[in-house]
């Protein structure tokens, strides 16, 4: 069976999440984690409650850590997938599960990443908003006349056939949630971030996200990982510049589903790590398609 693993990023986060999984993968959730990070996600795993789960800085390694060894699970399971891809931060667990750097990298990067954007937002009175619609080309369209008219709202993930993430200033957030029609959407909704990630307001923290991505060797992954960036397969060359790039750009989450099923096919698609976000995505964009959700040991052997 041709399968698609897909990784979830922050805001899949809940308390006690991969408790089950440090027994069997005590080097890398315990020993590995802690000599890279310096502290614990044992403790924050046993003792944290989800208003402290929430900050980027223990979010971000949490939900890495914790897809990736559900990632491993899954291969071992299953076999290889056909490829991977993740939504944001996820796209860094495909990554490493392929093969292209290795799981402390990563790790590395990532704590960098979530500290630099946390820093970049801060005090921007930004934020952002998920948009559902019925007609995504109209709604894009109007975002653009918006935009003509000293509204600026900026995407920051298209994630299937009806939804993107919207972002920008609060007030112009506001406005469109009190008049969804005026993009031509169904419904809009406020989600709990800190600001306008994925949008021109992060891009301060490219510069140390590629300067240690710059430190880290970069080797050919085993598996094809499709990019957030431009939707298509990556490579060693082109890796840390998709990577970058990714910060204050729109997630093409959707892209990469619909280059996938054109390119490869497949029977199945997996969502791997806690929630079941990507799960939802695909089955917007290609119904008729078989989808698990492996968020779990239990899930996992259903």
């Amino acid at each position: 069976m041709k399968w698609i693993g897909m990784h979830p990023g922050q805001g899949s986060q809940e308390a006690g999440m991969g408790k089950e999984l440090l027994e069997n993968h005590k080097e890398l959730l315990v020993d590995s984690f802690e000599d890279t990070l310096g502290w614990s996600l044992v403790d924050v795993i046993n003792n944290a409650d989800n208003e402290e789960i929430k900050k980027t800085n223990i979010a971000q390694p949490y939900i890495f850590a914790i897809s990736y060894c559900y990632g491993l699970e899954t291969i071992k399971n299953m076999g290889e997938p056909a490829a991977l891809i993740g939504h944001s931060l996820g796209e860094y667990t495909a990554l490493a599960l392929s093969g292209y750097f290795k799981y402390a990298d990563a790790l590395k990067v990532i704590a960098v990443r979530g500290e630099e954007m946390q820093k970049a937002v801060e005090n921007s009175n930004t934020g952002m908003s998920a948009v559902l619609t019925s007609d995504l080309k109209k709604t894009l369209e109007e975002i653009n006349n918006l935009n003509s008219q000293d509204i600026e709202i900026w995407i920051s993930n298209y994630n299937d056939a009806s939804q993107i993430v919207v972002s920008g200033n609060k007030d112009d957030l506001e406005y469109i949630k009190l008049n969804p029609k005026s993009i031509g959407a169904k419904r809009i909704v406020p989600l709990e971030v800190a600001g306008a990630f994925h949008s021109k307001v992060v891009s301060s923290a490219k510069a140390a996200v590629q300067e240690v991505l710059n430190d880290i060797e970069i080797n050919e992954g085993k598996i094809p990982v499709y990019t957030n960036f431009d939707g298509k397969q990556t490579n060693t060359g082109t890796i840390r510049n998709s990577l970058i790039n990714q910060i204050d750009n729109s997630v093409l989450f959707y892209d990469e589903i619909l280059n996938i099923e054109k390119e490869l096919n497949p029977d199945l698609w997996c969502h791997i790590g806690p929630g079941n976000v990507t799960a939802g995505m695909v089955r917007k964009s290609i119904s008729s398609k078989e989808i698990k959700v492996i968020n779990s040991l239990e899930s996992l052997a259903s």
